[in-house]
């Protein structure tokens, strides 16, 4: 038989992976839709975003972060993220995930690229905050080549 403290536990691993899940999302939804608030919802104030293998891709701390995607709005009018095959593996207030994702961004000549690789991320988890990514670094990146320019609609900003 099941007991009470079985349940609870296991109502607590499906609540952290949904939790973890939505990490994920919410990181490509506050990029895409510059979204500041929810950018930064996902980050613990002493995360590292390894954004690439150059160590000039590498921010550490909250504001560090916040200033390298505010110079990813000022760089590309839109940007759409798609992740996929996001595994996590729970150890109590800590965790590891891995996600795939796909990014489509355009060009300031209104050419598009498409590029993205694989997150190797860790998580913490603390009672204020919940789940927060502490560490997300790129792994496997690629980009292809510029897809024809066109000229599609313009995303309204997250203020408007």
């Amino acid at each position: 038989m099941t007991t009470i403290d079985e349940l609870v536990a296991r109502l607590d691993r499906v609540e952290s992976e949904l939790a973890l899940y939505r990490l994920a999302h919410d990181y490509c939804a506050g990029a895409d839709h510059r979204d500041e608030g929810r950018w930064l919802s996902v980050w613990t104030t002493d995360a590292v975003w390894a954004a690439g293998d150059d160590p000039d891709h590498t921010f550490t701390g909250i504001d560090a972060i916040t200033a390298a995607v505010r110079r990813q709005w000022e760089t590309f009018p839109i940007m759409l993220h798609a992740t996929s095959n996001h595994v996590v593996a729970i150890d109590g207030d800590h965790a590891t995930g891995r996600c795939d994702a796909v990014v489509i961004v355009q060009l300031p000549d209104l050419q598009w690229i498409v590029g993205g690789g694989s997150y190797d991320d860790e998580y913490r988890r603390d009672p204020e905050h919940g789940w927060r990514i502490r560490r997300r670094a790129v792994v496997r990146p690629f980009d292809l080549a510029p897809l024809a320019p066109a000229i599609g609609p313009v995303l309204p900003d997250a203020e408007d």
